[in-house]
């Protein structure tokens, strides 16, 4: 894969960085800013080669519709304040435009001729097959981000060789989207949780490694404590730990104590931990133990995508090949 450091950017190149920019805002104040903070070693690395910087991402779902909420602009003032009054662009969000997510190539085009070089930096989009990430490469001289370099490495080494018992734990709400993903981990995992609604909606036959909550607390919102007690033995046996989706509505306070408590028995095992997606990220900080994982990756479905097929649209269009 192209990586960034042996790109050969000169001064005033302008270098499109594609970036994942889809951080929590309410009332137009961003809440999170772990995944925009992942992106400073590139971008300073940018600034410092004197290149002129274009950040392009997208941020929620607006479905090719603008909306004010939902805005890149109201990500300006943390560039302004990371990056100083470097030459920066910061555009719209891409997905006001519904060519986008349609991966139209003549989009793509159109947005490659204002740039040298494209940089992909946001690994949490690369298993979407959309214009930004699988159509610009086609047309200009690309190279993978520091950031998105490190979630390829880390998470190849856990999907080569991972210490056993090698646990699973997935949640949310999305049954349809993660049905396949559980079936593939149940053949690689030594043990896989599932929280959130995922075990109300499971049909089929329970697998032996297959873990489903026990009871349920607050209207089916969270976990109940008989599967906390379970899950935090199972987890106490391991020696590699992957996590993505919350135990319940972490939202709310009286539904935050399933994720709350399988964070904690996560962090206070001997295993090396690693979590992923937005909701799970926004969780465990809302908690205040991040710093306590060992790698918090910036995909959710990205990661979960990438251990299950070990490549991504996104990737391969840089050059990726799984057993490089």
């Amino acid at each position: 894969m192209n990586s960034i450091s042996a790109a050969p950017i000169l001064r005033g190149t302008r270098v499109l960085v594609r970036c994942d920019i889809d951080v929590p805002i309410k009332d137009g104040i961003i809440e999170e800013t772990y995944r925009l903070d992942s992106l400073l070693p590139t971008l300073n690395f940018l600034k410092k080669k004197e290149a002129k910087i274009i950040i392009a991402g997208h941020m929620g779902k607006p479905k090719g519709t603008p909306d004010p909420t939902l805005s890149t602009q109201l990500l300006q003032p943390y560039f302004e304040e990371k990056l100083g009054k470097w030459n920066f662009e910061l555009w719209e969000n891409l997905r006001f435009d519904p060519q986008e997510e349609a991966n139209d190539p003549e989009f793509a085009q159109k947005l490659a001729q204002n740039a040298d070089v494209f940089v992909n930096e946001s690994f949490a989009t690369c298993h979407r097959k959309h214009a930004s990430i699988v159509q610009i490469p086609k047309f200009l001289p690309s190279y993978a981000g520091f950031r998105l370099e490190e979630e390829v490495s880390t998470l190849s080494k856990i999907l080569k060789d991972p210490q056993r018992p090698l646990i699973t734990i997935i949640g949310g709400i999305k049954i349809e989207s993660k049905l396949p993903v559980i079936n593939k981990f149940l053949e690689v995992s030594d043990a896989v949780l599932i929280g959130g609604r995922l075990g109300l909606e499971w049909k089929d036959q329970t697998p032996d490694k297959l873990f489903l909550p026990k009871d349920y607390a607050n209207n089916s919102k969270d976990i109940g404590q008989k599967t906390i007690e379970g899950y935090r033995e199972i987890i106490h046996t391991a020696k590699t730990i992957l996590w993505a989706g919350p135990m319940g509505a972490y939202e709310e306070p009286e539904f935050s104590m399933g994720t709350e408590e399988i964070a904690r028995a996560v962090v206070n095992s001997a295993a090396y931990s690693v979590i992923g997606g937005g909701d799970t990220i926004a969780a465990v900080n809302k908690i205040g133990i991040m710093e306590n994982f060992d790698f918090a990756s910036t995909g959710g479905g990205a990661m979960l995508e990438f251990l299950v097929k070990g490549t991504l649209p996104g990737l391969e269009v840089l050059g990726y090949q799984p057993n490089q």
